[in-house]
Formats: C-alpha cells, sequence, structure tokens
C-alpha cells in the first residue's frame, strides 16, 4: 500500500511539472537587422520549447535580409503552438513578414506595419517576395491582397492604397483592414488579453554565438570588416615584415568568411577559392609571365566574395560599393604611401643595387674600427659609406643625423654597429 502510494505521488509530481511547462509563455525579441544570427535564434528558441502555452515575437525592425525573414516565417507557421506578434513601434519589410506568420497580431498604439518593397526592387524580386507575402497571408486567413501591397507599388485596393505606392498601415487601419486582431499598449496587456496569466512569462536572449553572428553578417559591419582586411592585405603584401597589415588581414577576412560559414551563407568552398586566389596573386609577384595568374588570382577573390555575399542573399550593388570602395583607397595608398612619413620610417629611400657600391651579405669584421659617413639618417638603422662602399648600419643608442661622421664598434653577423666617431 505504502509503494502504491509513493508511486501515485511521484506520478502526480511528474503531471504536474508537465502541466506547468505548458502553461509557460515566452516572450522572442526581434529587434534590429534581420539576420541569419537571429532566424538562428528563433529556430532554437522555439525547438527548445515544445510544450509551450504560447509564443510572443515582440517586433521592432526596419528589416533586414529577406532569406533570414523566411526563414524565420517558415519556423513560425511550422509550429503547432499558439504564436503572437507584438508590434511595438515598427514592423517593416522583413519584419511585416515575420508579423503576418504569426496567428495573432496586436499593435502598439503608435505601432506600423509594412513599408516591404524589395531592394534591389526589379520585377524579379518583386514577384518572389510578393508570392511569399500573398501565401503567408492566405494561411493565416488574412487578406493576401493587403499583404501584396505591402510589396508591389502596382497593386491598388480602393479606398486604401493607390498604385504607386507602397502600402504601410498604421495602428488603426491595422485593425480596421483586419491585418491586427487588437491595439494594445504593451507586452502585459497582451498576456491578459489572450489569458496567458497563468503560467511562467520567460524572455529569451540570442546566446553568443547567435549575437556574434548577427554583429559580424550585418551589412555595414560585414563591409567595413572586409574593405579593412583587404586594405590589411594590400599593405602586407607590399609591405612585407611590419607585421600588424599581415595580423589584421588575417583577423579582418578570418571574420569575414567565418562570420559567413557560422550563418549558413557560405560554406568553405568561398575560402578556399579565396586562398587560390592569393597564391596565384602572389606567384604573379614573384615570377616574370603575361599576368596570366594575375588575373586569375583577382577573378577567384572577387568569385569568393561574390559568392559569400550575392549568392545568400546579399545584393550586387552592395557588392560593387565595397569593391569601388577598395579600388579606391587601394589607388589612394599607391600614390600616397611612398611619400608618406610612415613609409619612409620603415624603408630605404633608394634601391641598394651594385652600381650604387652596395655588397651581398659577409661578415665583415675587417671593418671593426674604421670611420666612415651616414648617407642617411640611422633611426636607429640607415645606409653609411665606408671607403666607397656603402651598408646598412645600426646606431648603438641614438639617431644620427646625415653627413655625420662615424666608426665601426661591432659587426654580428649581416650587422653592422656604429657609434659617432669622437673628433
Amino acid at each position: 500500500m505504502k509503494k502504491i502510494f509513493i508511486t501515485i505521488f511521484l506520478l502526480f509530481l511528474i503531471l504536474s511539472s508537465i502541466y506547468a511547462q505548458n502553461q509557460n509563455v515566452y516572450i522572442i525579441p526581434i529587434k534590429g537587422t534581420i539576420e541569419l544570427g537571429l532566424a538562428s535564434f528563433v529556430e532554437r528558441s522555439i525547438r527548445e520549447h515544445p510544450n509551450a502555452k504560447a509564443f510572443i515575437f515582440e517586433i521592432d525592425t526596419f528589416g533586414g535580409r529577406v532569406d533570414a525573414a523566411i526563414k524565420i516565417r517558415d519556423t513560425i507557421l511550422a509550429t503547432p503552438t499558439l504564436t503572437i506578434a507584438f508590434i511595438k513601434d515598427r514592423a517593416w519589410s522583413a519584419g511585416a513578414l515575420i508579423a503576418l506568420s504569426c496567428e495573432k497580431i496586436v499593435i502598439s498604439p503608435s505601432g506600423s506595419i509594412g513599408a516591404a518593397e524589395p531592394r534591389p526592387a526589379d520585377e524579379k524580386t518583386i514577384s518572389a517576395l510578393k508570392a511569399e507575402f500573398e501565401s503567408t497571408a492566405k494561411k493565416r486567413n488574412r487578406n493576401p491582397k493587403i499583404a501584396a501591397a505591402m510589396v508591389d507599388a502596382d497593386e491598388v485596393i480602393p479606398g486604401l492604397k493607390q498604385k504607386g505606392k507602397i502600402l504601410t498601415l498604421y495602428a488603426e487601419e491595422a485593425k480596421k483592414w483586419k491585418i491586427a486582431d487588437e491595439i494594445l499598449e504593451n507586452t502585459d496587456s497582451v498576456i491578459k488579453f489572450f489569458n496567458l496569466e497563468k503560467g511562467k512569462i520567460i524572455e529569451l536572449q540570442p546566446n553568443w554565438a547567435e549575437n556574434f553572428v548577427r554583429f559580424i553578417t550585418d551589412p555595414t559591419v560585414s563591409s567595413i570588416i572586409l574593405t579593412v582586411g583587404m586594405l590589411s592585405l594590400y599593405v602586407a603584401i607590399f609591405t612585407p615584415g611590419l607585421g600588424v597589415p599581415e595580423l589584421l588581414a588575417l583577423v579582418c577576412l578570418g571574420l569575414f568568411f567565418g562570420g559567413h560559414y557560422l550563418a549558413g551563407l557560405a560554406g568553405l568552398e568561398p575560402v578556399i577559392l579565396f586562398l587560390l586566389g592569393l597564391i596565384l596573386i602572389f606567384i604573379e609577384m614573384h615570377t616574370p609571365g603575361f599576368g596570366i595568374p594575375g588575373i586569375a588570382g583577382s577573378i577567384s577573390v572577387f568569385l569568393s566574395i561574390y559568392w559569400t555575399i550575392v549568392q545568400k542573399g546579399g545584393t550586387l550593388q552592395a557588392l560593387l560599393t565595397g569593391i569601388l570602395v577598395v579600388l579606391s583607397l587601394i589607388i589612394f595608398l599607391a600614390i600616397y604611401l611612398p611619400k608618406s612619413r610612415v613609409w619612409i620610417k620603415f624603408g630605404l629611400p633608394e634601391s641598394q643595387k651594385k652600381d650604387l657600391g652596395y655588397t651581398a651579405f659577409q661578415e665583415r669584421k675587417d671593418l671593426i674600427g674604421k670611420k666612415g659617413k651616414t648617407i642617411t639618417m640611422l633611426r636607429p638603422t640607415g645606409i653609411i659609406e665606408i671607403e666607397g662602399e656603402k651598408f646598412e648600419a645600426y646606431s648603438e643608442s641614438e639617431f644620427i643625423e646625415p653627413s655625420e661622421e662615424v666608426i665601426v664598434f661591432k659587426v654580428e653577423g649581416n650587422k653592422i654597429f656604429v657609434r659617432r666617431s669622437e673628433k
């Protein structure tokens, strides 16, 4: 009898726990730019809470990537759990599609929904996105013509929208035309309106990986990282040995391709293609030829970036803008960098040609004790001349001006150390 009682008690606790979990309401924020990092967050949130009573999507966004919005839309439509979109301020562009995919839409008095004309606004893109909006509206028993008018300026809705305008609905219009179910002030009001107070109210947040992917794949951030990476690579190629440009190029290009890989925007193929391009460019720079490796390398680099950005939902316009910025800065550096103080500081002002008196490496112990004259400033390295021969030399502990008399006091390998000669 005692065992039966314990069994019933444990069963009661288990059932109570399951019932409590079934009453939980999860709030999922949809804020900022719509990116694939956000899509991963929404997918994980719904997958990890299959027994939720409801999901409330707090929406405040100007839009973002269409492919990410479609991924979120598909995830929301696939769940049997009650889904509620609460438009706090704006559900524009990609945000409008996410809102339309929810079973219920609530909008705040200051909220608006629509403005979903794609960029570029060509016929093919408009047609595809318009179909997504229409099918989503039909699935949720909303007027597909109104949804289509948010995308296509040619749509006409008597009493609401004229031809040539993109539809954006404010709160009262959204409720009047049955796009929104209710107008409420805040999330607490939404919870009370749908009688969801019994369970716990849990606000979910993206994890660090999802936040990282969202940041890296943001169009503006991604363009900046790519530009800095390509410029650093250019400086590293033409001023080898500095260390900083190489490291910066490695970090920026690693973030660019790595972030897009984690977001599912690119596989390993673009990375391999990019590395192949760099190898071909390196071969072109160090071997004589007709420019074929250089041309092939440049094409490979361009295709790897195109594959990463454009093929997975980016725009050709954004890619071309980024390339134009990079090329402009490279031309600027090519013209002005050799004349800058930074370049002169790290480089020699003239080539060390044999006919000018320069010699190949040999340990010149015979120079110890000999006097010479500085040709360039030693800071601490520069060029000196001893008995008609020119050498690269290092000052002992100070900068030495040109035309100063110096004396060699030490030779280590190919390094010649000098100090001012005492007159």
